[in-house]
């Protein structure tokens, strides 16, 4: 055989290997994981007992916070989701659930 030719059959091969793609599909993006871990512990407390954890994880970050007064669901970041904590202070605090169970506050400043 030519080198010509052993040069068409590498390159078939290698095509060969990557294959149509159609076994393979990416992942969308948008679609959510479910949570796991200290983050979905989280999520099922009654809004009370949430409220108390957020408003002791920010005060354990040095921020203000006499009282949590309500926390909605926000997306921290692009495919982050954790949860937006409003205190009795005007402040408004960003927290993540980390899957150590450690909470990531990020606070809001006027």
């Amino acid at each position: 055989m030519d080198l010509r030719r052993w040069v068409i059959l590498g390159l078939l091969a290698g095509l060969a290997a990557c294959g149509d793609g159609a076994s393979e599909q990416a992942a969308p993006v948008d679609v959510e994981a479910p949570e796991t871990g200290a983050a979905a512990q989280v999520a099922k407390l009654t809004p009370d007992l949430r409220n108390g954890v957020f408003a002791k994880a920010i005060r354990d970050s040095g921020a203000a916070c006499p009282e949590v007064t309500g926390a909605d669901r926000a997306e921290i970041r692009h495919g982050v989701r954790g949860w937006k904590a409003q205190c009795n202070n005007e402040s408004a605090h960003l927290i993540q659930i980390l899957p150590d169970g450690t909470a990531k506050v990020t606070s809001r400043t006027h």
